[in-house]
Formats: C-alpha cells, sequence, structure tokens
C-alpha cells in the first residue's frame, strides 16, 4: 500500500477533512440557498466572512443557536479551520438563517486547544 503524502504545512490528517469539506459544503451551501432549506436551516445557516488581509468574502454552512438577535457558532475542529481566525476582532458577516439573509457584528472567543465559539450580534435592521 501506497503511504498517503501530504502537501507541504497540511497536518497529517487534514487531507480527508479537506476533501470531505471541498464535496459537501458546496452540496449543503446549495441546498441551504434552495426552497429545500427548511429541511435543514433550523440547525444550519450559511455565513460570510470577509477576510482581513485579502478583503476576499468565503461563504460555508456552519451550525448555529440563535437566541433573539444573537447567534452562536461553535467552530468545531478549530485547529483546523482558518475563517474564524479573520474575528477574533469584532468585524461585520452576513448570515442566511432560515431562508434569510442578516447581517451582524461577529467575534470569535477562545483558541483552537480549548474551543472557539463566534458570537454575531445581529443588526436590528437588516434587508432581506
Amino acid at each position: 500500500m501506497v503511504p498517503l503524502r501530504y502537501p507541504r504545512g497540511v497536518p497529517e490528517g487534514h487531507t480527508p477533512f479537506a476533501i470531505v469539506n471541498r464535496t459537501a459544503n458546496p452540496i449543503v451551501s446549495a441546498f441551504l440557498r434552495s426552497p429545500f432549506h427548511p429541511l435543514l436551516s433550523s440547525s444550519l445557516a450559511l455565513i460570510t466572512v470577509t477576510g482581513r488581509r485579502t478583503r476576499r468574502r468565503y461563504t460555508f454552512p456552519v451550525g448555529y443557536r440563535q437566541h433573539g438577535d444573537r447567534v452562536s457558532i461553535t467552530v468545531g475542529w478549530p485547529a483546523r479551520k482558518n475563517w474564524w481566525r479573520n474575528l477574533t476582532d469584532p468585524a461585520p458577516v452576513e448570515l442566511r438563517i432560515r431562508g434569510t439573509r442578516l447581517q451582524g457584528l461577529a467575534h470569535a472567543r477562545g483558541d483552537q486547544q480549548s474551543g472557539v465559539t463566534v458570537e454575531v450580534q445581529l443588526n436590528p435592521t437588516t434587508d432581506n
């Protein structure tokens, strides 16, 4: 059997994780934008984050809990994800929750060892 070879800088074991994310995330994202979103949108939302340095926008599905005008996102396996690092200082984000586009200010708390939670304070007035 040929051993797996990982690109430089990729932690061992990351390749299967990346393949699943690159395959599943576009499918789940399309589903959450479709008329069938109620099947998943009670626990999954889309978040759009802007890179601090690149200013590039990234959109992907996340698990969430909403409490009024606050949304909590627990980052699973934070050591293998980078998007939350753009939110270590409060920054604007866009969410699609239950088919509705919302905007808010997000702030990531914690670290990759103890766990990361992103808290989003939704804007009082949003465009749908």
